[in-house]
């Protein structure tokens, strides 16, 4: 009998062949790869419930001209309570803000940008002390500044003297000198055009971040290098919180290739010479990117946790220049404030550190039970072999006391798309936080929070610089919750301003006291729960 196989033509057998080989070696690497790159903590029950609503903003990505960014912020603009949302265009597209009415996002004011490229970043404040809060953003043009005129914005560029080789991708505001002027602190990236591969470790290649000093008359100046801030490497994001509670604005700066860096605030009120001095921390070499700042233990100080590649490829591929033997890791970032400005990685512990490719995350307690949760972005849309890489569904990490657990699918919060930052605000009103999910090249997606889980206290303080850093002390029968106002939660976002307090089962609140960066103290007695307490400037 004849083997019908061996009278195949040659060039069948070839394709037979290549078929197998495909079959037999290649989907059991990719297979193999997936398994590889799954985050190990599983999904767990939770009586969190999100419902979409609309939001008609879908970014539009130049992935080969601009760095693959965009700006999101929580602002007031109207300042009747209520958050309004910005979010940033890509490179050809239109900045937007949008308010929620009648059940969804609608859009109602839009900035054309012309050629001033895509927008990285954003962040909110009334600068100039009119009961207006104002809009920061970094473009790939520079640094521009939106002034809010009765609730009409009016845009200028303030052409601060950025590297030449630089774009702005994040802000962060804080008053380092308690002068009463807002500073800014600017995180700066490579021009795309010159970026020579995103996996280069060392100080001296990248852009130049930059720290500019805040004046009567509305300007910036540059201090960075006589603030011992100078240094070239490529940042994503920073933030100013007080680490060490001494009432001034320390520095928080996540690199790219690199580490986090902590930087302790020397400078003397007032004084126009700004001095900063690095603070060891246990993080080594590896990408650290979103920055969330808040108290998940309950000690009273502010904790940080960041965001990272995770197991997204295999060590060997992600150390790029680094040598065999340097320290470097790919886990999730948990720093925990143990105070004297010393800092332990519990991570592990908390079992929030190998979760997948990561960009901004935050601190907000979504259930209202007095615990901080997190919430982080995910996925990256220039990674290789795209198609074949796992999706991860952005996280929402539940605060159980003893460890973080993923409860966003059971929440109906999963965001599968390319995740910048989540945006936090109670958006419609109802006491609880709601959830924006910021997505580059694609729509963003809303997430209004269900009937609040606990009893809560909103408190909101003027969004004016006196207000920056502030530490906010609730003092209950059952203890003691304590938060502080930082803007530039996020990777290149700003949240909501207003602080909510979850109660939980608490029925009252003996006192709020606010301490001021500047040395005032406000005390207010026995405010009503489940309300807004709105401190006056």
């Amino acid at each position: 009998m004849t083997d019908d196989h061996s009278r195949l033509p040659r060039w069948v057998k070839w394709i037979v062949w290549a078929l197998s080989s495909i079959v037999l070696v290649i989907v059991p690497a990719v297979f193999a790869l997936r398994h590889f790159q799954a985050e190990p903590y599983p999904q767990a029950e939770t009586s969190l419930r999100f419902t979409e609503a609309d939001l008609p903003f879908t970014h539009r990505a130049d992935l080969e001209g601009s760095l693959p960014f965009l700006g999101s912020a929580a602002i007031d603009v109207d300042g009747d309570g209520m958050d309004e949302l910005f979010l940033g265009g890509g490179s050809q597209q239109a900045d937007q803000i949008f308010r929620f009415s009648d059940g969804e996002f609608q859009a109602f004011q839009t900035f054309d940008k012309s050629g001033d490229g895509a927008t990285h970043g954003a962040v909110s404040l009334d600068l100039d002390a009119d009961g207006d809060t104002d809009l920061l953003i970094a473009r790939e043009s520079g640094v521009w500044l939106y002034e809010n005129r009765n609730g009409v914005f009016e845009g200028r560029n303030l052409d601060l003297p950025l590297a030449e080789n630089t774009t702005p991708l994040s802000l962060a505001l804080g008053d380092v000198n308690r002068d009463g002027y807002a500073d800014l602190f600017v995180s700066g990236y490579l021009k795309i055009s010159l970026v020579d591969g995103e996996t280069v470790f060392g100080d001296g290649y990248g852009g130049y971040s930059g720290l500019f000093l805040g004046d009567e008359n509305g300007g910036w100046r540059d201090v960075t290098e006589a603030a011992g801030l100078l240094r070239q490497h490529n940042s994503f994001t920073a933030v100013f919180v007080d680490l060490d509670d001494d009432r001034d604005s320390d520095l928080v700066v996540a690199q790219d290739t690199g580490v986090i860096e902590i930087w302790e605030n020397l400078t003397e009120m007032g004084s126009q010479i700004v001095d900063f001095i690095a603070v060891e921390n246990p993080t080594v070499d590896s990408y650290p990117m979103g920055l969330a700042v808040g108290d998940y233990d309950g000690d009273g100080r502010p904790d940080i946790f960041a965001s990272n590649i995770g197991p997204i490829l295999p060590h060997k591929l992600m150390r790029g220049n680094l040598s065999a033997d340097a320290p470097f890791t790919s886990n999730w970032y948990l720093l925990k404030n143990e105070g004297g400005l010393r800092f332990s990685d519990q991570a592990t512990a908390m079992k929030a550190d190998v979760l997948g490719f990561g960009w901004g995350t935050v601190f907000a307690d979504l259930n209202l039970d007095g615990r901080n949760d997190l919430v982080a972005a995910q996925n990256y849309v220039r990674l290789p072999m795209q198609a074949i890489m796992r999706t991860y569904p952005g996280k929402v990490l539940e605060n159980r006391g003893d460890q973080f657990v993923p409860v966003e699918r059971d929440a109906s919060a999963a965001n599968p798309a390319y995740g910048i930052s989540p945006v936090i605000a109670d958006f419609d009103g109802n006491g609880a936080p709601d959830i924006v999910w910021a997505n580059l090249n694609g729509p963003s997606k809303a997430l209004l929070s269900g009937d609040p889980l606990g009893n809560w206290l909103t408190v909101r303080l003027p969004n004016t610089v006196q207000s920056l850093g502030a530490k906010v002390t609730l003092t209950t029968p059952t203890g003691v919750l304590i938060r502080q106002v930082v803007t530039s939660q996020g990777m290149g976002s700003d949240q909501s301003r207003d602080l909510i307090f979850g109660l939980g089962s608490t029925q009252s609140v003996i006192d709020i006291r606010i301490d001021y960066q500047n040395g005032e103290t406000l005390s207010l007695l026995a405010p009503a729960i489940n309300t807004m307490v709105e401190v006056l400037p």
